[in-house]
């Protein structure tokens, strides 16, 4: 059997996607499903198993579905996140070779590795801390990637915090990182997670696969634009501004928690300030989009910068998304807007 570990790369990209680590199990015990379980709060709040103060500037996206503990957008699209994984793991070079790949870089071996960790104070225990930067900047980045990240063993319980994002987005909150994981306060259930059920219910909170649609959309790709391959997620994928944009289409049943955690969202992973209802007016425009309404989101950080339109239609919600530097993005605006007129949808 296999325990499927799953880690949100939130700062990886803008996509959100999800990636998907097998890693052998030591006991071979099928795990419960979701309605075996005894009843239970969906997810453990996170000051149950970590209290902490959130520093300023820090935007909250813990999401129920995701088996983060917390995490953050800050400025400059960087991001934090908090993973608890099963203990063993905690001294697996699988896990920094991961990361590495992650920035463009080889595997290292177990030697090198040693001479890379360096100590840190986790909540008042002994830790380890890698700062893996990359040396090119990968897809719809301006600047080489870097991630720093600290873990430590608690009972069975090794867990990973994780600083990234762009590297000049990086070095601003290296010393706020590291005052955050000393302050951290572990309660007695950090040290005892249960996998399986985290696992089951993370997967009981998330939405269920879109339905197949019959027929995909249609749509005119402007100039200058290189189409990339669809994946199960993105059904339109492209390239603009020399591959430092990216352009996506997805879709999603439901309406994805709504307009305003959308907006703030993509607010945060540019670096701007969230907003409330109130102020929804003034950061999103209606338009129209295969005859039906739709909103545009302009998110237009000082270095990071989005063009999101949020598109219910049919009991689904259709996203169009151009993400990369400011200025790519700003330069590609006409391009885009021509795109999204030229959407068809299929008809229900």
């Amino acid at each position: 059997m296999l325990l499927a570990v799953l880690l949100f790369e939130i700062f990886s990209g803008n996509s959100g996607e999800v990636r998907t680590y097998n890693v052998p199990r030591e006991n071979p015990v099928p795990p419960p499903t979701a309605a075996a379980l005894p009843p239970s709060p969906a997810k453990p709040a996170p000051d149950s198993l970590i209290r902490f103060t959130k520093p300023d500037g820090w935007t909250d996206t813990t999401d129920a579905t995701s088996l983060t503990t917390f995490s953050f957008v800050l400025p400059g699209n960087a991001g934090v996140s908090a993973i608890p994984l099963p203990a063993r793991l905690a001294e697996n070079p699988m896990i920094v070779n991961m990361w590495r790949k992650q920035v463009g870089l080889g595997p290292a071996d177990d030697a090198t590795l040693q001479t890379l960790a360096k100590p840190i104070e986790i909540g008042g225990h002994d830790g380890r801390l890698y700062d893996i930067a990359g040396t090119e900047p990968l897809a719809g980045q301006e600047t080489p990637p870097r991630i720093v990240t600290a873990s430590l063993v608690l009972g069975q319980v090794g867990w990973f915090f994780k600083l990234s994002g762009p590297a000049g987005a990086i070095e601003p909150h290296y010393g706020a990182f590291t005052n955050f994981l000393a302050t951290l306060q572990f309660q007695p259930g950090a040290s005892e997670v249960n996998f399986d059920r985290l696992m089951a219910e993370a997967d009981a909170a998330r939405p269920p696969a879109p339905p197949p649609a019959a027929a995909a959309p249609t749509w005119a790709k402007p100039d200058g634009w290189a189409a990339k391959p669809p994946t199960s997620m993105r059904l339109g994928n492209f390239t603009a501004g020399n591959g430092k944009a990216e352009i996506t289409v997805m879709t999603f049943p439901g309406d994805v928690g709504g307009l305003l955690a959308n907006v703030n969202r993509w607010r945060g992973q540019s670096g701007l300030p969230p907003v409330d209802a109130a102020g929804l007016a003034k950061a999103t425009t209606t338009v129209t989009i295969s005859g039906t309404p739709a909103t545009l989101v302009e998110a237009i950080g000082e270095t990071s910068a989005s063009l999101s339109v949020f598109h219910p239609a049919d009991g689904q919600t259709w996203f169009y998304k151009m993400s990369g530097p400011s200025a790519v993005v700003t330069a590609e605006k006409g391009a885009f807007m021509e795109f999204i007129q030229t959407i068809q949808l299929p008809k229900p």
